[in-house]
């Protein structure tokens, strides 16, 4: 691996120990135990962009803290960026090591998405560690939103070993979903430094701290508190947009690539569309916390999607109220799972139903009354067809299913909710729901829950015909 300039290393340092981390306060040996178990960690990584020669290089630092009453002598990490590998790319560790360089022993599963650790000594109650991975990313082309795009843009998403969930089922393993997402990672406080050549920018839905240009590399240092993943891209000629709404900064990068769903007289529109619907959402859920948001077009591949990350989201298509409703679901996705989390393999209606919900109502309240009436009347439609199959949160292996069921059908059971109880008083609750799990996991147990306590108005029956 390349070495990073002593200046840039010696900045990036001096940002290190402004960086709120977590930490432990004892160390001690135990049995393994999991009860009680509960991890917390915050990553450090140092990383080299070639985007010449299509690799990613970069030592992953990873600060583990047992903040529970049980200990453990095997962690596990996913590699979720490796669903999107060829036979000779996708993500590759070299070594695994501690803090004080003494090798760990470790095993990939389930096709390299998944990283087994075995650890000298068991970890704790009360204890630390830190692991350091040594990683290349060969990276693909694109077919779907990790690699390089036909035009040279780089977006990668998940191309770093995270820690996986432990909860009251144990560890928590599964890969990402073919169909849908499956995600499920926790709060993590997340810093990068990463070089490239001079030529490129790099983005980051994290705060950058500095770039620093010397011969024709740029390191850029980021740091992002608190997020649920970390998200790296880099072009030649981004286009720059920004909109303040409350305490955030709304950041653009675009560009005009012949062929691409979105032109640039789309931009301005998607920027707006975005701001709109972070006030909308401060107001009717709560208040976006975090300094930066990042809004960038799809990579150019055969399908451009739209794609909600912690922090940052992207756009394919503009210009009608179709390219507004996309997003304003994926800047709900800010709200509804990387604020308010949730298991997306077991309950992904948590998330997705509840940002097409909202993004429904942000329609309602841009004006577009008759595509809103549409839009219930279809996912009334939808719900209903499926009212005598599977629960609601039972998945599917068909995209169609998985739509119907997770967004649709979701929604339309919200819009229900919302009309036994009253719009006001739901979007209050809702509100509270927000406040209550903002930065933890909530589940559909914990939501019935509360609209039970807070409501006078029986719901059972609404709940009845959709989840068994």
């Amino acid at each position: 691996m390349k070495l990073i300039s002593k200046k840039v290393a010696s900045i990036a340092v001096a940002l290190l120990m402004l960086f709120v981390v977590i930490s432990c306060t004892k160390r001690t040996t135990k049995s393994e135990s999991l009860a009680s178990f509960d991890l917390s960690s915050s990553y450090n990584i140092t990383a080299i962009l070639d985007p010449e020669n299509k690799t990613l290089e970069h030592t992953t630092e990873v600060k583990i803290c047992n903040n529970g009453q049980g200990s453990t002598g095997e962690l596990y990490f996913h590699l979720y960026g490796n669903l999107y590998k060829t036979e000779n790319e996708g993500i590759e560790i070299a070594t695994v090591t501690d803090e004080k360089g003494k090798s760990i022993p470790f095993v990939l599963k389930d096709d390299n998405q998944l990283v087994l650790l075995t650890l000298g000594d068991a970890l704790g109650s009360g204890e630390e560690t830190i692991i350091l991975f040594t990683c290349k990313v060969i990276i693909p082309e694109m077919a779907n939103i990790f690699g390089v795009a036909r035009d040279g843009e780089i977006h990668l998403p998940f191309f770093y070993p995270q820690l996986a969930v432990y909860d009251k089922d144990g560890w928590n393993t599964k890969a990402l979903a073919q169909v849908g997402d499956g995600r499920y990672t926790e709060m993590s406080d997340y810093m990068i430094t990463i070089s490239a050549p001079s030529e490129y920018e790099i983005v980051c839905n994290g705060v950058e701290l500095s770039r620093v240009a010397q011969d024709s590399q740029t390191a850029y240092v980021f740091q992002a508190a608190q997020r649920r993943e970390l998200f790296v891209a880099a072009f030649t000629d981004y286009n720059h947009f920004e909109r303040i709404v409350g305490n955030t900064r709304i950041l653009g990068y675009f560009h005009d690539t012949p062929g691409s769903l979105i032109d640039m007289g789309d931009m301005d529109s998607v920027m707006d569309a975005a701001a709109f619907s972070m006030e909308y959402y401060n107001r009717i859920l709560m208040e976006y916390p975090y300094e930066t948001l990042i809004v960038m077009r799809s990579a150019w591949t055969s399908h451009a999607v739209n794609m909600e990350y912690s922090g940052l989201f992207t756009i394919a298509a503009m210009g009608d109220e179709n390219g507004e409703h996309a997003t304003y679901h994926e800047m709900a996705h800010q709200w509804f799972y990387f604020l308010v989390g949730n298991n997306e393999n077991a309950e992904p209606w948590l998330d997705e139903a509840f940002a097409e919900f909202a993004s429904v109502l942000c329609l309602e309240a841009a004006g577009y009354t008759e595509v809103v009436a549409d839009r219930w009347e279809f996912q009334k439609t939808v719900s209903y067809i499926y009212m005598d199959g599977e629960a609601i949160n039972v998945s599917y292996d068909k995209a169609s299913n998985y739509t119907n069921l997770f967004y649709n059908r979701g929604a339309y059971f919200l819009k229900e909710l919302m009309d036994a109880i009253g719009k006001d008083e739901f979007l209050s609750i809702l509100s509270e729901y927000c406040e209550t799990y903002a930065y933890r996991f909530a589940t559909t147990e914990a939501f019935l829950n509360l609209l039970r306590e807070r409501t006078p108005v029986s719901i059972d029956g609404v709940i009845d015909k959709y989840i068994r």
